[in-house]
């Protein structure tokens, strides 16, 4: 106890400052305890960390304040560029409808809701108007969750355009497969169905169309193909089969000469033979077949729609003709 009276003594005992000026100003004497000195040091030390730390808070609100702008700034940035990539993507999706209706297409399964979750009209609208609004209700999520949907929806257009490329390859093969130009000229000597055969003179079934004409004619392919087989055939003399694909094949006969080879390809209007009278024949003609799935067709409607479906052929192959040209 006495040790702590002693202490106390001596914080309690006066301590004196002297401030004297250099001129004529009077000198300033102050007399405070040890005891309050210290005090008075530890409070400034306590006011000075605290303004430390209010300044701190401060500074660290501005730069927040700062960073919270900038990232508005970029919200604002991405948000137009969302909403002119959208603007892009209905020129796109009407684009794809009028293809479509120009095409004969039916709608695609990639815009189809129901089917893969694709967007419709309903739902462009529904998105344009959220990027429509004040960015102050936009998010970061919210810009995030718009950026991945216009994703999407611009993969689910690319998947339709490249169904549309394959519909139209497909249509483009497709005509060029159908059997539609008159194998060679002449006069129609004998038509598709019943008649009385010249040979047996009996009422069978003729499962092509005769065309007479001089002696080595020109032959050609009605359709591209493969030629599946050439040479000698029981009653057909020379012969030429080509496959065309799709389902559909030509057989040419009674051939006094031939010019392609089995698994040669072949164009359409490219000459493989020349007219003759081989095989069960009464004078030079050529016999002339069209099958399709193995089941023999009347040649006429395919030689009669010539003209429309070469102006089809013709469409396809401005289309791909600029396509290689790239």
């Amino acid at each position: 106890m006495t040790r702590v009276r002693k202490t106390i003594k001596k914080f309690a005992k006066p301590v004196s400052i002297v401030i004297i000026p250099h001129n004529s100003f009077p000198s300033f004497r102050f007399s405070f305890s040890i005891f309050t000195f210290l005090s008075l040091i530890a409070v400034w030390s306590v006011f000075t960390l605290w303004s430390g730390y209010i300044a701190g808070r401060h500074f660290d609100y501005n730069v927040t304040k700062m960073d919270n702008k900038l990232l508005r700034t970029k919200m604002e940035y991405f948000s137009l560029k969302v909403k002119n990539g959208l603007a892009y993507l209905e020129m796109a999706q009407k684009t794809d409808g009028q293809m479509r209706k120009i095409l004969g297409m039916g709608e695609s399964v990639y815009t189809n809701k129901r089917s893969l979750g694709g967007a419709n009209l309903s739902e462009l609208s529904d998105f344009k108007k959220i990027l429509s609004e004040k960015i102050s209700k936009e998010n970061a999520s919210t810009l995030d969750e718009s950026i991945t949907k216009l994703k999407t929806m611009s993969e689910k257009r690319l998947s339709s355009f490249a169904e549309i490329t394959w519909y139209i390859t497909n249509r483009h093969n497709f005509s060029k497969a159908i059997p539609s130009f008159w194998p060679t000229e002449g006069k129609i000597a004998s038509r598709f169905g019943y008649r009385l055969s010249p040979i047996s003179m009996f009422r069978e079934f003729h499962h092509g169309v005769d065309i007479a004409n001089s002696p080595g004619t020109k032959i050609i392919s009605t359709a591209d193909g493969v030629v599946r087989h050439t040479g000698w055939a029981t009653g057909y003399g020379l012969t030429v089969l080509i496959d065309h694909g799709f389902g559909y094949s030509t057989l040419y006969a009674h051939l006094s000469e031939i010019f392609v080879e089995e698994k040669q390809k072949v164009e359409r209007r490219q000459k493989i033979a020349s007219m003759g009278s081989t095989g069960s024949s009464t004078g030079p003609h050529l016999h002339y077949e069209v099958w399709q799935h193995s089941v023999p067709k009347n040649p006429m409607p395919y030689i009669k729609t010539e003209s429309r479906l070469s102006e089809n052929i013709s469409i396809f192959e401005k289309i791909f003709s600029a396509e290689q040209s790239l």
